[in-house]
């Protein structure tokens, strides 16, 4: 569709030949600061390095494309900016159809689109721009397939938003009680600095998210120069704002406490850094830059989103995790369990850097649900603590009885001897609640040992109050308690 330029250095448009109504600034400043010319074929968005390749939508909607990143550009981050482009090019129009029918033939596909699997997202994407070509006036966009078909679809944009939070949804809500348990000893058990390069970023990203709740962006941003120490040998990390709305709220930093261990995974980072390049490096380097293993090659330069993706999937498979962990799950973890403690709603946030209070409401649902289940969570998440008791179940009379009694509160508090212990070395544990993770257990058969667990419970959940009671009863000891109770009341001990 031809182009003619419009007097640029006065009102900077470009105009449509066969549409005059149809016309858009082809120099817009994007949100990040960068000029871009619209008039070429591809555009590279910077400084992320995501390309815009106009040519590859469909002949008939180039300009309309166009027009909509002149326009969007604004107000949306560059990575937003490409998946509207990825989007444009979903509305695949034939080459040889007559410009009558074109409209008819976007209809078609729109339809499609909308009863297909794709994402919701997707969707909503994809319904934005129509809607605001209807409103530009942009020829092939009809008013009335608007107003009674695309804009009373539902897929999910409003009433699914953060089901993944309160839904059991593998991969991608916060990570389970399991999984976080296997998560935090497998980064207690390894040793950062036998990994690869792209497996230490990796590391060093997730890290940020379950210490920080940082999203991707946040931490592709993040440079060396944001790590401070002060003067009483605490470490803080100057932190992107993760929501950025306009291009008054661009590139604002917040100031974040960080544990000692992020501080040194950082630190190690660029000391890798420095070892592949022979030399020092200076502290405006990207935390996650370039680097290039087939050539051992690295350079100054901000990772794109793909490349965050490859390197926590590498750490992820490296150490033998069998489970998905990502910067997002993280964050939603991160967030979850700050609402389990008690915390504010403005502490937390002000924590996730959400300006919408509202948005905070599905994961203090998510954490009254838990709470007010939490007998059935601890019984679900206790089945990976033991495959079958380690301890054996006796008789009082037949009690090895080379160590001591056993006791435990059970209903009305009363004493119950639930066993014997069948060491005979001092024991170093806490009784009773550690005796059911320990093989010497010589549980007594004619105990109510369900009644006895679920009185430890109680007490936890009177003491600490449901919300800590949470964290509390995650404890591997609690776990095994509940597993022993609930084989032993099923008969399978």
């Amino acid at each position: 569709m031809p182009t003619k330029k419009l007097d640029k250095n006065d009102i900077m448009l470009v105009q449509i030949d066969q549409h005059p109504r149809f016309a858009y600034d082809p120099y817009p400043v994007s949100q990040s600061g960068q000029q871009l010319d619209l008039t070429q074929g591809k555009v590279v968005l910077e400084p992320e390095r995501e390309t815009l390749f106009f040519d590859k939508i469909s002949p008939q909607l180039r300009e309309h494309a166009r027009a909509w990143i002149s326009y969007a550009c604004h107000i949306y981050s560059n990575y937003a900016l490409f998946s509207h482009q990825h989007c444009w090019r979903l509305i695949n129009i034939p080459d040889d159809i007559a410009a009558e029918d074109i409209a008819e033939k976007m209809q078609e596909i729109y339809r499609e689109l909308m009863s297909s699997e794709r994402s919701a997202s997707t969707k909503s994407i994809l319904r934005m721009m129509y809607k605001w070509c209807v409103e530009e006036g942009h020829p092939y966009f009809d008013e009335d397939f608007y107003d009674y078909y695309l804009a009373n679809i539902k897929f999910g944009t409003d009433e699914g938003k953060g089901l993944d939070v309160i839904m059991e949804i593998p991969d991608r809500g916060p990570l389970t009680i399991k999984e976080e348990r296997i998560f935090i000893s497998t980064l207690n058990a390894i040793s950062p600095e036998t990994l690869t390069t792209h497996a230490l970023q990796g590391l060093v990203s997730l890290k940020c998210a379950q210490v920080l709740g940082m999203r991707n962006i946040q931490v592709m941003r993040l440079k060396f120069s944001d790590l401070q120490l002060s003067d009483k040998g605490a470490y803080t990390l100057n932190v992107l704002r993760a929501k950025k709305r306009g291009q008054a709220n661009n590139n604002v930093y917040k100031i974040r406490p960080i544990t000692k261990t992020l501080a040194r995974l950082l630190s190690l980072m660029k000391a890798r850094y420095e070892d592949i390049l022979g030399t020092k490096i200076t502290d405006d380097w990207p935390v996650i830059s370039e680097y290039y293993s087939v050539r051992d090659e690295l350079v100054k330069q901000q990772v794109k989103i793909t490349k965050m993706t490859y390197i926590t999937n590498l750490f992820r498979m490296v150490v033998g995790l069998d489970f998905k962990v990502t910067n997002r799950r993280l964050r939603k973890t991160f967030c979850s369990r700050l609402i389990a403690k008690g915390t504010p709603m403005s502490v937390v946030a002000e924590l996730m850097d959400h300006s919408d209070l509202q948005q905070l409401e599905v994961y203090y649902r998510q954490s009254h649900t838990v709470a007010k289940k939490l007998d059935d969570v601890l019984r679900s998440e206790a089945m990976d603590i033991l495959d079958a008791f380690a301890g054996k179940v006796v008789t009082p009379d037949n009690a090895s009885k080379r160590g001591q009694g056993i006791f435990a509160p059970s209903k009305n508090l009363n004493l119950v001897q639930i066993g014997s212990c069948g060491s005979a070395t001092p024991c170093s544990l806490q009784p009773p609640l550690s005796c059911y993770n320990c093989s010497s257990l010589e549980a007594f058969e004619d105990v109510d040992h369900k009644a006895v667990v679920d009185t430890m419970v109680e007490e936890v959940k009177t003491a600490f109050g449901d919300a800590h009671a949470i964290n509390i009863l995650q404890h591997k000891n609690f776990l095994a308690a509940r597993k022993f109770a609930d084989m032993f009341d099923r008969g399978e001990l």
